[in-house]
């Protein structure tokens, strides 16, 4: 029998100080890099609520009364190191922060006025955190049950990627009974669009993807796998003597929405920008890895269309953000 392995449990608070001045982040000072919810690992004996308390304490020095919970979030992905599992606390406060223990320093934000990098998934907490504010309303369980990856799905689309990087790139046919068919779950059934990422000895060595959803997400995968290890203009074919070293990544895609670029939130959305026949695509996970704010953001994307870095101002540039759930196969849990 294989040993138990549990999530990590941790707590984080929302504080909101003096009213409506606006919420308290801290600059973490160790990894993962970037902003941050403070907040941290429960210790044994130690209720969700007085760590959320203690570590507030700890990393602002302010003494925090919680008010409500927004959620629990507990994808498997949203922290590099481990699984965890956080509920997420809205709490009030007076004074100003000070950055202590793991905090290089902290500080009072607005709602436009976050910074960049956000750390872990705290972009989409933060964003269902002002829609919270706004509306009234919490996150549903059920749209992310509805439309996120379970352990076990994830783990079939990492080896269809797999196969068909392997059926691409071999000398000799591959017979489909080692491809993995026995894939039923109706999410891997559903059409979504998808981008797949392949890194050699931690190389990038091919990423292709469609933003279409016209296919059964497990095809799309298949087939942007495929095109990834061999059809990625910008690298080397993937060589069957790589195999050994290769990780893959895949990105799966919400639908596409239109935007304004005030709305895009650089660690939440990807982008697409378009202006006649040009147009531009970059995943989320790619600001979060050079640390751009949103301007950045907006003309690097403008660069990969091969449009003027400042066109999405332009009144005849079309933008639109998605979001996506991004996995691999050296994540823990997938």
């Amino acid at each position: 029998m294989s040993p138990l392995r549990c999530p990590f449990l941790a707590a984080d608070v929302i504080i909101e100080v003096d009213g409506d001045r606006g919420i308290v982040l801290i600059d973490r000072r160790n990894p993962p890099p970037g902003w941050a919810i403070p907040g941290g690992f429960v210790d044994y004996g130690e209720s969700v609520e007085a760590a959320a308390v203690r570590e507030a304490k700890e990393e602002t020095g302010l003494d925090v009364t919680l008010t409500d919970l927004l959620y629990v979030y507990s994808d498997p992905t949203r922290d590099p190191r481990q699984h965890t599992v956080t509920p997420v606390f809205i709490g009030i406060a007076t004074g100003d922060p000070c950055g202590a223990d793991d905090a290089e320093r902290a500080a009072v934000f607005g709602k436009t006025s976050l910074p960049t990098p956000l750390a872990f998934d705290h972009a989409r907490v933060l964003a269902d955190y002002f829609s919270f504010r706004s509306t009234g309303a919490r996150p549903s369980p059920a749209s992310f049950l509805a439309t996120r990856l379970d352990s076990d799905e994830r783990r079939a689309l990492i080896g269809i990627a797999r196969a068909a990087v392997a059926r691409a790139i071999s000398d000799e046919p591959v017979s489909p009974s080692s491809t993995p068919t026995t894939v039923t779950s109706p999410r891997l059934m559903a059409p979504r669009g998808a981008f797949v990422t392949l890194h050699v000895g931690g190389e990038l060595r091919g990423c292709i993807g469609t933003l279409t959803a016209d296919e059964p997400l497990r095809a799309i995968v298949d087939e942007m796998a495929s095109s990834a290890a061999t059809r990625d203009q910008r690298f080397e074919p993937i060589s069957p003597r790589d195999l050994d070293r290769l990780t893959v990544e895949i990105s799966v895609l919400s639908p596409l929405r239109r935007a304004r670029p005030d709305e895009v939130e650089p660690g939440r959305h990807g982008l697409l920008i378009a202006r006649g026949h040009a147009r531009g695509v970059l995943l989320p996970q790619v600001a979060t890895e050079h640390g751009w704010d949103r301007d950045l953001f907006l003309m690097e994307t403008c660069r990969k269309a091969h449009l003027p870095i400042d066109a999405w101002r332009e009144a005849d540039t079309e933008l639109y953000v998605f979001e996506a759930e991004v996995f691999g196969d050296t994540d823990r849990g997938s």
